[in-house]
């Protein structure tokens, strides 16, 4: 009978040869199997896919572990050849697939690939193919932007091409994770990382765009996680400082601003002086002048188009209302620097907790009731105007359709929200 060390190389083996001859592998599974009834391999390979039945995982699992920890000092002072290096390989394919989560052994990766005993281009379809079991696998990630920095090293200043392929590649991993498991912050830290990285050296300036559709289209179909709302609220963050984006507003103005019937010329200029009134120091650039109405664009457009679909369809989400929290916000925060005012709150926006008609911050320290006073630039303007009535009618909708205390709740927190962080006075 074959024992456990010889039936773990063989196993062993036959992983490594699938991943080296199919660059197209698509899943990594481990499929629950109490014993090897059939004796036959307990590797399934099928259409791209990899199975290992988890009969036989704690004997790799134990083999490889063992063989690892007596070899690694040597691969440390590189006193091993090529040819153990590459069966060291090997090993690391075993207990990676398994538990991608041992530093150590990513780190064994890294010195193979610094020998050139393994090429980067494979090591990222192997850490594609860790991520498909264990998409949470902040070590797998890690180990891919490590591969990435030293592959955008080596790459000639005018390569727009292989950058942008390279994005593309990791924006379908990063997916590819979200989409295995909910509110993957991992997942979507790593799009981040992809996008400033790898998104600066295409010089495209469409991939925010086709970032913010796709933001749109995730957000649709995952109201519940807060993750793809808060890579939407980066991409935002994103137009609002870039110097070199100036076509998002055409788009969203079309689509929002003229639905509310605020303003009828497209002009930059003319949209801010219309929403907002006259600047207190007239003579700001082009671009940044853009920027503004970008920003603002993009918030109305959330505001008024997703966020009221969304609601509509799925009430009692929480994450629903804390985007709309984010815009509203936004809004008024960035008309006071629009005017150069200060917009001040007496609790910071992430640490706000409501109890009655007092707000308490996250220490218990209660805060003093806002009182009415004489409205600024920004509390006359149309823009505020329009805030304060829209916000007014969407807790009113809110309040009257809503069936559950949950649901009630929601409404009345955002109300009180709009008082008192916001100095929202007449909501």
């Amino acid at each position: 009978m074959e024992d456990d060390n010889s039936m773990s190389q063989r196993i062993l083996h036959t992983l490594e040869t699938i991943l080296t001859n199919d660059p197209l592998l698509k899943d990594f599974i481990i499929i629950p199997c109490e014993s090897n009834t059939k004796n036959k391999s307990p590797v399934l390979y099928e259409e791209h896919n990899i199975g290992l039945e988890s009969w036989c995982v704690k004997h790799i699992y134990r083999y490889a572990y063992l063989e690892l920890f007596e070899t690694r000092k040597l691969l440390a002072k590189r006193k091993l050849s090529f040819s153990k290096q590459n069966n060291l390989n090997r090993l690391l394919i075993g207990v990676l697939l398994i538990n991608p989560d041992v530093s150590t052994f990513w780190n064994m990766k890294r010195e193979l690939v610094e020998n050139d005993v393994i090429g980067a281009a494979n090591e990222l379809l192997f850490a594609r193919l860790v991520l498909s079991y264990k998409s949470k696998s902040n070590e797998a990630f890690a180990y891919r932007r490590w591969l990435l920095g030293r592959t955008l090293a080596k790459l000639q200043a005018n390569d727009l091409t292989t950058p942008r392929n390279l994005l593309e590649n990791e924006l379908a991993v990063c997916e590819m994770g979200a989409q295995k498991n909910a509110n993957n912050y991992h997942a979507w830290s790593h799009r981040v990382w992809s996008l400033e990285t790898l998104g600066a050296r295409t010089a495209n300036f469409n991939v925010i765009m086709d970032e913010l559709t796709f933001s749109e289209k995730w957000v649709s179909g995952h109201v519940s996680e807060h993750t793809g709302f808060h890579y939407r609220q980066y991409l935002f963050n994103t137009v609002r400082k870039s110097r070199n984006i100036t076509s998002v507003y055409e788009f969203y103005f079309c689509e929002t601003v003229k639905l509310l019937g605020l303003v009828g010329e497209n002009d930059p200029r003319d949209i801010l002086t219309f929403l907002l009134g006259k600047e207190k120091s007239q003579g700001k650039p082009l671009e940044e002048t853009i920027n503004f109405v970008n920003f603002f664009c993009l918030l109305l457009y959330d505001l008024y188009n997703v966020v009221e679909t969304l609601n509509s369809l799925y009430p009692n989400h929480e994450s629903i209302w804390y985007h709309r929290r984010f815009l509203v916000y936004h809004l008024v925060k960035t008309a006071h620097e629009y005017h150069g005012l200060a917009f001040k709150t007496d609790v910071k926006l992430d640490e706000v907790i409501l109890y009655g008609t007092n707000i308490v911050n996250v220490d218990g320290e209660k805060q003093p009731k806002l009182f009415k006073s004489q409205p600024n630039k920004v509390q006359s303007c149309r823009l505020y105007q329009t805030l304060v009535k829209n916000e007014a009618e969407f807790i009113r909708k809110n309040l009257v359709q809503s069936a559950q205390f949950h649901e009630l709740e929601l409404a009345r927190r955002y109300e009180k929200w709009l008082k008192f962080v916001v100095c929202m006075e007449d909501v």
